[in-house]
């Protein structure tokens, strides 16, 4: 009996949705981009439970009839591409005719669609396969919605995220789709609340309605246009970039794609600018003739090949530098400024300066010196000044039962142990504990501010915050406002640099603070690390003898004092018999 076998249709389209259906936003996408393709100039998005209850798509673009709406869900059916050089100059977002398929294959599908007004067929399909036709009143376009997504598939949604981060990969998704197709008017809802209004805008609008206001004053405009292609777009100026990544977009004829060699030609052009761990953000558009790009490498189409992607990186590095100096980023020397130098020359004659001195002086007078003796007291003198330093700096004049070296490591002894503790492992130990307990607790102490911080972000940073709001209130920050585009603060942890507070906000966006990560228990957890290793923390200096006392003894009130919660060591033991080793 032969081993190798045909695999059935339903498992075949499993497999191929297992590539194009990732997610709830991977459905978006495809939604959305046919949406696009039928050349709506309206597009609205309905998303239930994150997208895993419903996903939602309406447009007004050209429909379909019945017969096409009969076979449009069947593998490798398309109205986009017709024979094999078609795929070298695609003008459509989608080509391949699998998306529905797959789609259809992993959810309760049903799909609304007519090419004129009045009139609409309708198809519901639950696993591939048909289950009910009908005709129902509407106008021309189309409407699909995908609901229990992976409801015949557990393994595949058991293994989806928690409905916030589900709900970033939709508003990424959205964002990355919106953006390039700014004469499109969208709507975005989620759970009946509407999070997305954008009215058909040029580039420069768009971008402000998705990120608010006070990213207007931070973009600098980019434009090239060379045999190639034609790049234009817009830059963040250097002063505004930090670690994240999330404001970079690049799109080849209106498709977003991922290029680490396109962005490394960016971030290039920011070198000496920018400290090296930051990265640049940008919204950058390239015009390439259609031939010369290859998109069908890639299920999701984010990667693209470059007949000239050599040339390519060198006239985007040209045009990003250009933009910077052009509008003042760069430093530079300006000779066209008219310096005034009249007030530099005098009519007035120059006087020489009056200058006293004694005529008696005599430079070679016998002054008898013994050098030895002088030798002496000077190595007395530095003699008593290191000790002097020695007993002011080591403690050497006291005794105590803890000192430092290098003001890295404390050193303190039990009865028959020395024990070598790691302050700043201990420190983020402490710190841990003490977030931990306080982000449980309600009441906990709280420094006021005599003007409030005001910080800028945008909706979906804010949207972020918002669902961390409770455990903030908890740990000692008050909030005046918790609006659309700013959080006002007038109350803060007493542990944090008041100057470095937009940092730590900062810092919970970077580092994902809804997305708990494996190492931790709960986003409580996540949080807590976060703060307690946080570049917005006081800084302590060299700490003397009763801080040195008061950081001991709250390590070894911890619950787990040997582990900082990264599970390094925090002390170590040197007991009597290794100490004995050490003179053998």
């Amino acid at each position: 009996m032969p081993s190798i076998k045909h695999l059935d249709s339903d498992v075949v389209n499993k497999i191929a949705a297992g590539e194009v259906v990732q997610r709830p936003s991977s459905v978006l996408k495809e939604l959305v981009e046919n949406s696009i393709d039928a050349r709506s100039t309206k597009i609205d998005i309905n998303i239930l439970d994150s997208g895993k209850t419903l996903i939602e798509v309406s447009d007004n673009g050209n429909g379909m009839s019945k017969d096409d709406l009969e076979i449009c869900y069947l593998k490798h059916t398309t109205s986009k591409i017709s024979n094999q050089e078609d795929l070298f100059k695609l003008t459509t977002k989608g080509f391949r005719g699998e998306a529905i398929s797959s789609i259809c294959s992993v959810s309760k599908f049903k799909i609304s669609s007519s090419d004129f007004d009045n009139l609409r067929n309708v198809l519901s399909i639950e696993n591939g396969k048909i289950i009910n036709t009908y005709e129902e009143s509407g106008l021309k376009g189309t409407t699909i919605s995908v609901s229990n997504l992976f409801y015949n598939v557990p393994a595949r949604r058991k293994f989806l995220k928690s409905d916030n981060v589900e709900l970033r990969h939709l508003v990424n998704e959205f964002i990355r789709i919106s953006i390039p197709h700014h004469d499109v008017s969208f709507s975005f809802k989620h759970n009946g609340n509407l999070l997305y209004l954008l009215n058909p805008s040029n580039l420069k609008e768009r971008i402000v309605r998705i990120f608010g206001n006070n990213i207007n004053n931070k973009l600098v405009e980019i434009s090239e246009s060379t045999e190639i292609g034609k790049i234009s777009g817009f830059i963040f100026k250097s002063k505004f970039l930090n670690r994240s990544r999330k404001n970079q977009f690049l799109f080849v004829n209106n498709r977003y794609i991922k290029s680490s060699y396109l962005n490394h030609s960016i971030s290039k052009a920011y070198e000496g600018l920018i400290k090296p761990e930051y990265n640049p953000g940008y919204f950058i558009f390239f015009e390439i003739p259609k031939d010369s790009i290859d998109i069908n490498v890639h299920p999701t189409k984010t990667e693209v090949k470059f007949e000239n992607e050599s040339s390519l990186y060198a006239i985007l590095n040209s045009s990003v530098r250009h933009s910077l100096g052009k509008f003042n980023i760069i430093p530079n020397i300006d000779f066209s400024n008219d310096i005034n130098l009249s007030n530099l020359s005098s009519e007035s004659d120059i006087k020489p300066p009056n200058i006293s001195f004694s005529s008696d002086f005599n430079p070679f007078s016998d002054i008898e010196v013994n050098i030895d003796d002088e030798n002496e007291k000077n190595d007395n003198r530095l003699f008593n000044s290191n000790l002097n330093n020695i007993s002011e700096n080591s403690n050497f004049n006291k005794i105590h039962d803890y000192f430092s070296i290098s003001d890295k490591y404390i050193v303190t002894k039990t009865k028959s142990n020395l024990i070598l503790i790691n302050m700043k492992r201990a420190r983020y130990r402490v710190l841990y504990e003490r977030f931990l307990t306080e982000i449980s607790s309600e009441h906990n102490s709280s420094q006021k501010l005599m003007f409030p911080i005001v910080l800028n972000f945008d909706r979906e940073e804010l949207a972020i915050l918002n669902e961390i709001k409770i455990q903030l209130s908890h740990i000692g920050f008050e909030f005046l406002t918790f609006g659309e585009e700013k959080i006002e603060i007038n109350g803060i942890n007493p542990l944090f640099e008041t100057e470095k507070i937009n940092l730590l906000f900062n810092e919970f966006i970077d580092n994902k603070i809804l997305e708990v990560p494996s190492s931790s228990s709960s986003i409580n957890d996540h949080l807590a690390i976060l703060m307690a290793k946080s570049k917005s923390l006081k800084s302590k200096a060299m700490l003397n003898y009763s801080e040195q006392e008061e950081l001991v003894n709250q390590l070894f009130a911890c619950k787990k004092p040997e582990l900082c919660p990264d599970g390094k060591i925090t002390f170590y033991t040197l007991t009597n018999d290794e100490l004995e080793k050490f003179f053998k």
